[in-house]
């Protein structure tokens, strides 16, 4: 036997001890790591954030030529165990970390957190089936008042109605979404004074109110796909993708352009840009845009030394000129366990741009956002538990303030299973119970995200796709069903009565004013069904059947915003199609409406070869309805329901 191979079969039979294998060497250097976090002097000012990060930094260096001391001293580490006692008792080795709550005072600790992320989280974490991964953030108690103690949870028996078994329909729907109020109000349709804005086939058009021409035609090299206009000001969003010149990878940014309107024809005044994928966005009254993204590197191997910036913080564009968010903009929940990030950013659409950004790592989250507060919420698994992680931040003209971070149990089912009502967040959530079912859990969080009631176990064996609240009461909604499986009240213990529960048969429903709302649902048969609901009560009061006819399809069935509401001129409009022997009927229905029921109005028609003008939106202004599709305008007087004027594009 040769010398090699003798070498080879003594090395075989050496027994390793536990703490010497490489897993624990890896938690062993991860929590020293930990620890020079906890230790290091973080009182030094950054460099300018444009400037890269280069090898000089000393805490850089250290865990990277620990890395490969340690990976030398393993086959070192072989040969002393020949000497080892048999008896010896290993030592203990941590295997995971557990960062605190950190909102970042330099990139050189943002380095070693997103290093140490990457290297304990990167077999950890687990990918939510809807949401992405997710960060576990636990009640940061420092952000309560140090006056006011949470109150205890408390877990509620709800009064709940079971629903009759949904109706199987042609209507196949992802998500059912079952909400009183979107997170977003921008649309594909806007106006002004002076014009109608759309959005069609990549384009924004400007058409004239006076004489429905068109006065602009606006074509970006990154489609738009909505808008906002608020007073003079029309921004619109669009969404750009990078390929890497070096590996070919692609990356998202999504971008805001900003117009003034104010003579009609929209005329270019700044732009913004921020990483990531789109996730949602808000404008409120004074012009403050509320931007949501997912980012991601797609980080396959962890960072050098030498890593820059580009290489783990996300970066914004105002006017084209980069920055990166900023160190101390940065928040690193409990818990994270992956290197995503959400950006967040206030842009006040105003000349010049001023804009606001905050960032969240080890999260890519679904939003909510009310008058006052933003919420992100990102679901993942830790330990083999299933857990929610909700952020919020207050928001004013002042832009983005970190206010509270929380957990709860469960997967988010959807965006549209959150809500904030009179002071407290409600969010709903998919869960298993101990035969292993899944359940629907249903949480109430205080404004430092402390559960304050829970309703657990609803729905066994069911699998949710959207939760509608509306009050103290939640509509669960099966995945893929168009009426609610279950309605909870969520402050009795008695079941609700047959009249209360039929106030939630619609799987779409919008505001009327302050005590109406509106739903729509297909019938069966063919056509659809109008229903109007107290929505103090959850009464059904009246009902109208439309458009009874096989086949006829309507995008307000899945989009919120086809149909119109308004409440000031007591209306509601509902785009539908058909196809016909000749062609597509495109058709155009308008209720009048309140608190008596519904009256037709009137029907607008129009008989095409095929689908390329149907019916998208409407909008109401000046006493004129202007009826939208994808290749037509048509104006009609709201006094007696005539025509005006139709226009083709």
């Amino acid at each position: 036997m040769s010398f090699d191979n003798e070498l080879k079969k003594a090395l075989d039979n050496i027994e390793v001890p536990e703490e010497l294998l490489p897993q624990n060497i890896e938690a062993m250097l991860r929590k020293a790591g930990r620890q020079e976090i906890k230790t290091a002097n973080t009182a030094s000012a950054d460099e300018e954030r444009s400037v890269k990060i280069t090898a000089s930094r000393t805490n850089r260096a250290v865990i990277m030529r620990t890395l490969a001391a340690a990976a030398a001293c393993v086959a070192l580490a072989a040969g002393f165990t020949a000497f080892r006692e048999e008896n010896s008792k290993p030592a203990e080795i941590e295997s995971e970390i557990e960062y605190e709550a950190v909102q970042v005072q330099s990139y050189d600790e943002l380095y070693n957190i997103y290093t140490g992320i990457y290297l304990n989280g990167s077999g950890d974490a687990a990918r939510g089936a809807e949401n992405g991964d997710g960060v576990e953030i636990i009640t940061d108690e420092d952000t309560a008042s140090p006056q006011t103690e949470s109150p205890a949870v408390t877990e509620t028996t709800p009064a709940i109605t079971e629903a009759a078994p949904v109706t199987e329909t042609e209507i196949k729907q992802e998500t059912i979404e079952a909400v009183r109020s979107d997170f977003s109000d921008a649309d594909i349709v806007k106006s002004s004074d002076k014009c109608i804005y759309y959005i069609c086939g990549g384009t924004l058009y400007a058409v004239s109110k006076e004489d429905m021409a068109v006065v602009a035609e606006i074509t970006e090299e990154d489609p738009p796909f909505e808008m906002y206009v608020r007073g003079n000001s029309l921004v619109l969003i669009s969404e750009h993708i990078a390929s890497d010149p070096e590996d070919g990878s692609e990356h998202s940014s999504v971008c805001v352009d900003i117009f003034d309107i104010s003579e009609g024809a929209p005329v270019r005044l700044r732009s913004y840009k921020q990483n990531g994928v789109y996730t949602s966005a808000r404008i409120d009254d004074s012009g403050i845009l509320y931007l949501v993204t997912g980012y991601s590197d797609y980080r396959a191997v962890p960072l050098d030394e030498n890593a820059d910036l580009e290489s783990y913080v996300p970066a914004y564009y105002v006017d084209g000129e980069k920055s990166f968010v900023a160190a101390e903009d940065i928040i690193v929940p409990p818990g994270a366990n992956n290197t995503d990030y959400t950006v967040i950013s206030a842009v006040k659409c105003s000349d010049p741009v001023n804009v606001t950004v905050k960032a969240v790592l080890g999260s890519s989250a679904d939003a909510y956002c009310s008058e006052s507060s933003l919420y992100v919420a990102s679901s993942g698994v830790k330990d083999n538990v299933t857990y929610t992680s909700v952020t919020s931040f207050d928001i004013s003209e002042n832009g983005l303030v970190y206010k509270a971070s929380g957990s709860v149990d469960g997967e988010l089912i959807s965006r549209y299973s959150m809500c904030e009502s009179e002071g407290v967040f409600r969010i709903a959530c998919r869960a298993y119970n101990e035969n292993g079912m899944i359940t629907t859990n249903i949480y109430t969080l205080d404004s430092a995200l402390a559960a304050v009631s829970e309703t657990k176990g609803l729905l066994p064996g069911v699998i949710a796709g959207s939760v509608k609240f509306d009050g103290t009461h939640a509509s669960i909604f099966e995945n893929g069903g168009t009426e609610p499986a279950l309605v909870v009240d969520l402050n009795q213990s008695s079941p609700m009565g047959e009249e209360a529960a039929a106030g939630f048969m619609a799987a779409y429903v919008n505001s009327f004013g302050d005590d109406l709302m509106v739903g729509i649902s297909a019938v069966p048969e063919g056509g659809f069904r109008l229903e109007l609901y107290s929505s103090d009560e959850g009464v059904k009061l009246s009902e109208i059947c439309f458009a009874q006819t096989e086949g006829a399809q309507s995008p307000a069935l899945t989009d919120k915003k086809a149909m119109l509401t308004d409440v000031e001129n007591g209306i509601i409009g509902i785009p539908v199609s058909s196809v016909t022997e000749f062609g597509v009927k495109n058709q155009y229905f308008v209720f009048g409406c309140n608190r008596d029921g519904f009256t037709e109005k009137g029907v607008f028609e129009y008989n095409d070869l095929d689908d390329s003008y149907r019916f998208d939106r409407a909008v109401v202004t000046d006493g004129v309805l202007y009826i939208i599709g994808s290749g037509r305008m048509v104006s009609v007087s709201l006094a007696d329901m005539t025509v005006i004027e139709a226009f083709d594009f």
